[in-house]
């Protein structure tokens, strides 16, 4: 029950965190019936993580932290079950770190590897101590509903007040870069070979961009390619986003190109087919936005 409860705070933190970053919703009864079912399993995963937690790594400090007390002849405390926990973890963080620093990591793996397990393991061990004192009573399962009752408030506070932050504006919400035409002038390239060069002038040239369509992307064929010379312009989506119209023969006239990444490294996308299917093809500016 408190692994599962930390999980489901430090999900509320990973999508409030994520706000800052670029990112994008669906929207529609398709989309809203998918976050619902996601919700589903998501709770389904978190108890089966807590389980799984419990039996490989909570379990285990409960014990080792009883037998190492007895095997030196010392009264188990919680301070003894705190300082079985911080080894547990730094045996952890050394296994977990030490690799992905051998490989060319960075070596703050092991400092956060190691707070991160020692922060999630505490609360479940000792949880799991006071659970072992009282087994064979009824009180057993009400400690289980007051940490289910806590863990639960304090994730519906973090996720409110983080809300509440971003609507008054302390934390600031991604939003698009809104490109000037000076800003949107210069070649911008897919990354696979296809270029689209703007022009200061309202003239477009466009190399071998890929031309997806719904029906290609759901049989899973190749995109094909267009090139040629037209014009471009900046104007607005239905929303009322600005957004770039491209009018090059083949290139997907008539379709507006989105603004994303930010004001420094932005890009150009368009969705391809439904754009509840987040998926997007995009361009790189080849060189920094003036």
């Amino acid at each position: 029950m408190t692994l599962s409860a930390e999980g489901a705070l430090a999900l509320v933190v990973y999508f409030l965190a994520g706000l800052r970053d670029e990112h994008y919703f669906a929207a529609g009864i398709p989309a809203y019936v998918g976050y619902l079912l996601v919700a589903v399993v998501t709770v389904v995963l978190l108890g089966l993580a807590g389980l799984i937690g419990s039996a490989a790594a909570v379990l285990p400090v409960v014990q080792l932290s009883r037998w190492s007390a007895r095997r030196t002849g010392r009264t188990e405390t919680m301070r003894w079950c705190l300082a079985v926990c911080g080894a547990f973890a730094t045996a952890a963080a050394v296994c977990t770190g030490m690799p992905t620093a051998l490989r060319g990591g960075s070596w703050t793996v092991l400092p956060l590897v190691l707070l991160v397990a020692f922060l999630g393991l505490v609360p479940a061990v000792l949880c799991t101590r006071a659970v072992t004192v009282l087994r064979g009573t009824g009180a057993r399962f009400g400690l289980a509903a007051v940490v289910f009752v806590c863990g639960l408030t304090l994730s519906v506070v973090v996720f409110v007040g983080g809300l509440a932050a971003y609507g008054t504006g302390l934390i600031q919400i991604y939003e698009p870069p809104r490109l000037t035409d000076a800003q949107l002038v210069g070649t911008w390239t897919d990354d696979q070979g296809g270029t689209l060069t703007l022009r200061a002038d309202g003239t477009a040239v466009a190399n071998g961009l890929d031309v997806h369509t719904a029906g290609a992307a759901y049989d899973e064929d190749a995109p094909e390619e267009c090139g040629g010379s037209g014009s471009w312009a900046r104007g607005a989506s239905l929303s009322g986003t600005p957004q770039l119209d491209l009018s090059v023969s083949g290139c997907m006239e008539g379709r507006g190109w989105h603004f994303g990444g930010t004001e420094e490294q932005p890009t150009l996308y368009y969705w391809i087919g439904d754009p509840d299917s987040l998926n997007q093809y995009a361009l790189h500016r080849t060189s920094p936005v003036p």
